[in-house]
């Protein structure tokens, strides 16, 4: 294998010199290139020209002169060794040159070919040597500053204690941590021990013991107190260590300030017992949502049996009280849930079709009988072109407007007036909105109330139960205004005449074009498996179904498992299946049969909110109806799923 040449640049100017050079080199034994520069300029041209390897640099030439050539020479090019060449035998020129820069000096005339390649050899060796060491101190300054900047993005700090004084020694970081400049404070073990928090000075002093007895490495977290007033957490560790070259026993170890860890970890555990305490609630909710719709179910259903039998018409004026009460009930009953999950900021818009007039004629029945037993006149008016049925969430609807009225019955006085009037608009964006305005006289809001109503994220804390009556805001309104923001729309209240108050509401819907919907009582047979596990309702829903037409067959299952097997037995035509059962729930049982028929199967669900909806369509369901439901309702269901099936 050939050794590739060395390349010397020889720059001087003395044909005579370059002769003695050229003869020594021939006994310097090793293979070389010579390339020679007559000036300072000339030697630039090579070196940026040509692979060089070590410079023979004589101090005197024509575009520069003594110590000055040198240095221009080491500004320009730092990346060659360098040897100087002179005329003066003199010890001392030598050392500047070699401080200068140089690697070494030869004096011309007094150096022969083994001295000579001796000398480049060496210097360069050292070149190179000097290079990988420059190399690794400039390696070591750079981790060293990317460790000093880590530890100051980690709050992380070193010490060291000496075992015979306790005196420490800390690195900057620790004197940030504890608030001080280097070398600000004292650094002994009792000083240290001084700004441990109080209840934390028993443990740390343990740990310092138990770290310099058994020379295990030891962890631990604690609490310092800065400035008197400020708490930061630690976490440090330590190890003894024996440093061989001063012969003393250490202490080593690190300190990180782990206060915004700590600080996090208490707030996602709070944040963690809030959702948790959340959930709970809306468990509560649902299931308090649950046992009270089931009950009224049969209620309504039973109320729907009597008024089938025949009836004084004095019962039958009071069978229309209760059925009222009922209704004025079950919109108190969805007040007080929307209300509790208001509170936690669990409620959301869901949408589902529903008919205006039906519902604005319900509501009318609920305030009524308030408004007549108040002396109030209510007039009920409906845009000409209103759409039959539109796309909105109508429960929350039914709660804006309800809160509304309740407020208009409690504050007109006797003989008053309500004037309620609902109409479909168009927006600047052509989008359709629902519009409702509703004017009522008597006493009205006063300008602050008004503003507090409406400022943004207020709603409810404008309901302060230790607050005067005079002072306090009625809730109704709180709550009616709350809702509207959830749905995104506006609300709006004015006093535009001393006695006159007048709401305005909007939000999104949709129109949604008519599809008559066939409720006929069913001409040719109709087998139904009812699903349901309360006896009262399983006796009302049947009487119901069973009055609806003498076609129609109703058998019931107790439970989800009964409903299976039922099903395996015998062909229906329509199952109504409960949700919440014994033994077997109705998603399961559900499940169960749609693994062998697809027959029209309706949830008769408790839970009336469009994520148990979901649920139901998600697992195969046809249709659902929230309870309590009206008689009408149910056999539009009914023959809505079984068209569908037929199509």
């Amino acid at each position: 294998m050939s050794v590739k040449p060395t390349n010397i640049l020889l720059i001087e100017d003395n044909p005579a010199d370059v002769v003695l050079f050229k003869n020594a080199m021939k006994d310097a034994a090793f293979r070389y290139e010579l390339l020679q520069a007559d000036s300072l300029f000339e030697a630039f041209d090579i070196i940026n020209r040509q692979d060089v390897d070590i410079a023979m640099l004589d101090l005197s030439l024509p575009d520069s002169q003594g110590f000055k050539t040198l240095n221009r020479f080491t500004e320009s090019v730092n990346h060659l060794p360098v040897i100087v060449l002179t005329g003066v035998n003199n010890e001392i020129v030598g050392n500047q040159a070699i401080k200068a820069g140089a690697q070494d000096f030869l004096v011309k005339g007094q150096f022969d070919g083994k001295l000579l390649g001796r000398c480049i050899r060496y210097s360069m060796q050292r070149f190179r040597d000097k290079m990988t060491l420059q190399t690794t101190v400039n390696e070591l300054t750079v981790n060293e500053k990317r460790i000093v900047k880590a530890q100051q993005l980690a709050g992380f700090g070193n010490w060291e204690m000496d075992l015979v004084s306790n005196e420490m020694i800390w690195t900057e970081e620790i004197f940030k941590i504890f608030g001080y400049h280097q070398n600000g404070i004292s650094t002994g073990l009792s000083d240290y021990l001084s700004y441990v928090h109080m209840e934390d000075r028993i443990l740390v002093e343990d740990f310092f013991d138990k770290a310099t007895k058994d020379g295990q490495l030891h962890k631990i977290e604690h609490r310092i107190v800065v400035d008197g007033t400020s708490i930061k957490y630690l976490s440090m560790h330590a190890q003894i260590f024996y440093e061989e070259i001063s012969q003393r026993l250490l202490l080593v170890g690190g300190i990180q300030d782990i206060t915004e860890r700590k600080l996090h970890e208490q707030m996602m555990m709070e944040q963690n017992i809030s959702r948790q305490t959340s959930l709970l609630k809306e468990e509560v909710l649902q299931d308090m949502s649950f046992h009270i719709r089931t009950p009224l179910s049969s209620i309504v259903n039973l109320l729907y049996l009597i008024e089938t039998t025949t009836i004084s018409p004095q019962q039958k004026e009071l069978v229309e009280g209760v059925k009222t009460s009922v209704d004025d009930l079950s919109l108190m009953i969805n007040n007080l849930l929307n209300f509790s999950m208001l509170v936690a900021q669990n409620l959301k818009a869901e949408n589902e079709e529903f008919y205006i007039g039906a519902f604005c004629t319900g509501l009318k029945k609920v305030v009524q009988i308030k408004a007549d037993n108040a002396k109030i006149h209510i007039a009920f008016t409906l845009a000409a072109d209103l759409p039959d049925k539109v796309v909105a969430d109508s429960k929350k609807i039914t709660q804006i407007i309800y809160n509304l009225m309740d407020h208009a019955v409690k504050y007109t006085p006797a003989n008053g007036k309500i004037e309620f009037h609902i109409s479909m608009l168009t927006d600047s964006d052509k989008q359709t909105r629902l519009y409702i305005r509703m004017r009522h006289s008597g006493k009205g809001l006063s300008s602050a109330q008004i503003r507090e109503l409406m400022e943004e994220n207020r709603i409810l804390e404008t309901y302060k139960n230790d607050a005067p009556d005079a002072d306090k805001q009625p809730l109704g309104l709180a709550i009616a205004g709350k809702l509207t923001k959830i749905l995104k729309g506006g609300f709006q209240i004015s006093n535009r005449a001393a006695d006159l108050t007048t709401f305005e509401v909007d939000f999104p819907a949709k129109s949604v074009k008519l599809v008559a919907a066939d409720s006929t009582a069913p001409d040719s047979p109709l087998k139904i498996l009812l699903v349901e596990d309360h006896f009262l309702n399983q006796m009302a829903t049947k009487k119901i179904l069973t009055g609806w037409s003498p076609f129609v067959t109703v058998d019931i299952a107790e439970n989800g498992l009964v409903a299976v097997e039922k099903f395996r037995a015998h062909k229906y035509d329509v199952v109504l299946m409960d949700i919440q059962m014994p033994v077997m729930n109705g998603f399961d049982s559900t499940s169960r049969i749609r693994e062998r028929s697809q027959v029209p199967i309706i949830a008769l669900t408790a839970h009336a909110n469009k994520s148990e909806a979901d649920k139901c369509f998600d697992i195969g369901m046809n249709d659902y109806i929230a309870k309590p439901f009206k008689p009408q309702e149910l056999y539009m269901k009914i023959m809505s799923a079984m068209a569908s099936i037929q199509q």
